[in-house]
């Protein structure tokens, strides 16, 4: 699905990319041409995430590291995961795009949802046919990292999964084993919050309590800052291996990039 999805999103921006070479004007060349190495980028795109004094905010990176999008600011992480998780279903289309001119009198591009909430923005260019060409680098941007995730089955990864009792994420070791397995959440964006908690979580060894299951086997807990118990391992035959486990979990989620 992903790579017929890739295929329309090509031949949908092939368009676009001749619609506006036809209309570009001078006065912003050099827009232009970072914007068509940005739609040629041969990395993926990513996804930062971080806290800022007014809230919580994302950007749209380009594999070449220019910012894309940005979005406004959101009052939790649980909010802007969902900003998130809005980008990666709308961005790839690139009808879901609008110029915007700026009180300055300069462009820029919308990302909207389908109920035409804006999600994200880019910078302002200097003419409209800069900015339309954007678009370009955006939706490359999101679709190569919507492949590269796709794309990573076996590694180490948080994968959030829907079930009838929710959404839940497992935690994946180097060699694809699942290491720790999440409570249910009523959303996606629940979920991938409580992925970013145990990462918060495991940073701290006393977060972690070691536990005997009622077949006498061994297992672990995860329990994050507001006391809520946010992950729980597999099993392991000796306390020794479910020691060794949480040695494992600590240093697989040490700098490891969720989204």
């Amino acid at each position: 699905m992903r790579n017929i999805n890739s295929l329309i999103t090509v031949l949908a921006l092939s368009f676009a990319s001749f619609t506006a070479v036809g209309c570009a004007t001078s006065g912003d060349e050099m827009g232009d041409e970072v914007s068509d190495a940005e739609s040629n980028a041969s990395a993926p795109g990513k996804l930062d995430l971080w806290q800022a004094g007014d809230g919580w905010h994302f950007h749209v990176v380009s594999g070449n590291g220019r910012t894309l999008l940005t979005s406004e600011a959101y009052t939790s992480r649980t909010g802007a995961l969902n900003g998130v998780l809005s980008v990666l279903d709308n961005g790839v289309d690139p009808a879901m795009y609008a110029t915007n001119k700026t009180a300055s009198g300069k462009y820029n591009l919308r990302l909207t949802a389908a109920n035409h909430e804006i999600i994200a923005f880019t910078q302002a260019y200097s003419t409209k046919s800069s900015a339309t060409r954007a678009i370009g680098s955006c939706v490359n941007a999101i679709t190569s990292y919507l492949d590269k995730v796709e794309a990573n089955t076996t590694g180490a990864r948080v994968e959030v999964l829907e079930s009838d009792a929710g959404f839940h994420f497992n935690l994946h070791a180097k060699n694809g084993e699942t290491v720790m397995t999440s409570e249910s959440y009523t959303t996606k964006a629940a979920a991938w919050n409580g992925a970013f908690a145990i990462q918060t979580a495991a940073a701290d060894s006393a977060a972690f309590t070691l536990k005997t299951a009622t077949d006498g086997r061994f297992y672990f807990t995860l329990t994050a800052q507001n006391g809520q118990i946010v992950g729980v391992s597999q099993m392991y035959t000796t306390k020794s291996a479910a020691q060794a486990g949480i040695t494992s979990v600590q240093t697989l989620l040490k700098g490891m990039d969720l989204i």
